[in-house]
């Protein structure tokens, strides 16, 4: 028996799969079905490509490839090799060099002159690979390098994520058990490739011998369309969930077969109303981060009952509320957050030991506040940093959007502040419809939030949000705020 600090590759799994059931399917393209053998014999057929290229344990390569499917084969070879593989967003020269890749795999290699770049095909998917010697798989010490994925970090700048082997195992056990991926599970995900849930949910999924149902994130998709795909588990962010639930048919009758979870920000009340009463009522939130996995989860319905609720801390994690000191806090108090749990990571990836506080004590501060309920569930007050101070009083942005949610003609809605600390003025950015009436908004932050500095509006043709759906308020600020500066000139 192997020791259990040396753990096989997710490949292992699949190849379990592919021998126990070699005609289940392991991915639904909107266009065709690959099975757990087929699928096996794709990812054994480009590790023997990447393996004769000189591919080795240890390196990073950032990968960046058009096609879904190809893409996933390629990095599950690249897991399978012992390679720190890492989605990238562009094909751009600081991106790479960011990422410290002397290897790219890549559609585009123009540009990227000095860097080993490797330019896939759908070639690398047919039989000449297999005249080729099998690849032999090894086992891996809990702490090899494995994955890396980009987090805004506490501070919204980028920093890098490493999962080991030992996190990704760790992490595919604990999403099995709490989204229930299983033989019978068919999974979609509207989260990019690069972030944590686009990528842990179908590894796990594949794990237990579900069913990765793959849609292209970089093009427009409809509710109708991912519907098809029929899923009867589907992970989202509120904001992707949001825009999909404006394209389903008004005659559309809910499922009683879909479970629905909800991560990346808090979940509006009105969105969390509409998607049960049309869509499903098996729809659940959570609270998790790249760095710790999934840390709270509830039903939708509990968190609609409290403002900020976020859910009950998942077996897998503890979870504290405590003082500047790092004190816990009593029951109701609020204070800064902290989790440890089962595959968290240990720290940010090249950065200069000890000078990241995220990371204390074998804890991880997520940035947020919050309290606890007596029934040990968290109340989310917001981020740190995004927690806006107009002359003493205190508000997270999600306080504002749920106030105003309801006005007529909002199709999309931002909260912000702009001034010095103490000293800042309430904003919105609001991407509007015919139907918008800006003194209804006016007169409804005014009823909400009464003593607040006069609200500004900003009318914006988007909300910049990052591939969890999270609103880039840093950037939006600056936007906003050159615009003020130009118009002053």
């Amino acid at each position: 028996m192997p020791s259990l600090q040396q753990i096989p590759s997710v490949y292992k799994s699949i190849l379990f799969q592919a021998r126990l059931t070699p005609h289940a399917t392991a991915v639904a393209l909107e266009s065709r079905e690959m099975s757990y053998r087929e699928f096996a014999r794709d990812i054994e057929r480009v590790t023997r490509r990447l393996h004769r290229h000189g591919v080795e344990q240890g390196q990073r390569i950032g990968v960046l490839v058009d096609n879904t499917y190809l893409r996933w084969v390629i990095t599950v070879a690249l897991v399978r090799l012992g390679v720190v593989s890492v989605a990238l967003y562009s094909d751009s020269r600081k991106e790479v060099d960011f990422i410290r890749a002397r290897t790219v795999i890549v559609d585009n290699i123009a540009g990227l002159e000095g860097i080993d770049a490797i330019q896939p095909n759908q070639q690398w998917l047919g039989p000449e690979a297999d005249a080729w010697p099998a690849f032999k798989d090894t086992l891996f010490a809990r702490d090899t390098p494995c994955r890396m994925v980009l987090s805004s970090g506490t501070t919204g700048l980028p920093k890098k994520a490493m999962l080991t082997y030992g996190d990704v195992a760790d992490r595919i056990l604990g999403n099995a058990r709490t989204y229930g991926l299983n033989a019978t599970a068919r999974l979609l995900t509207t989260m990019g490739m690069s972030t944590i849930g686009g990528f842990m949910m179908y590894v796990a999924c594949w794990a237990n011998g579900g069913t990765a149902l793959l849609v292209d994130t970089h093009r427009s998709m409809t509710m109708m369309g991912l519907l098809a795909m029929r899923p009867n588990v589907m992970f989202s962010s509120p904001a992707q969930l949001e825009a999909l639930m404006q394209m389903l048919p008004k005659d559309y009758w809910p499922s009683n077969h879909l479970y629905l979870y909800v991560a990346g920000s808090t979940l509006p009340n009105k969105l969390s109303r509409m998607v049960r009463s049309r869509l499903t009522q098996s729809l659940f939130v959570i609270y998790g981060s790249t760095e710790a996995g999934t840390m709270t989860f509830a039903h939708a319905l509990r968190c609609e009952e409290e403002p900020g609720f976020t859910g009950y801390v998942v077996p897998m994690a503890e979870l504290q509320v405590v003082d500047d000191n790092g004190q816990p806090v009593e029951t109701g108090v609020p204070g800064d957050i902290r989790v440890r749990s089962h595959g968290m990571v240990a720290r940010y990836e090249d950065e200069p030991e000890g000078t990241d506080a995220a990371f204390r004590d074998g804890w991880f501060y997520p940035g947020d506040l919050g309290r606890l309920t007596p029934d040990e569930g968290l109340v989310l007050l917001g981020r740190t940093r995004e927690v806006m101070n107009f002359g003493g009083k205190k508000l997270a942005p999600d306080v504002i959007e749920e106030a105003l949610a309801d006005c007529p003609g909002i199709a999309e809605m931002a909260a912000f502040s702009i001034g010095s600390e103490g000293n800042q003025r309430p904003w919105v950015a609001v991407v509007d419809t015919d139907e918008f009436n800006e003194e209804a908004l006016h007169r409804q932050f005014a009823k909400s939030f009464p003593g607040l500095p006069k609200l500004s509006i900003a009318r914006t043709r988007d909300i910049p949000r990052n591939e969890m759906g999270k609103v880039l308020r840093g950037e939006l600020r600056s936007r906003v705020e050159r615009a003020l500066a130009s118009s002053t000139r």
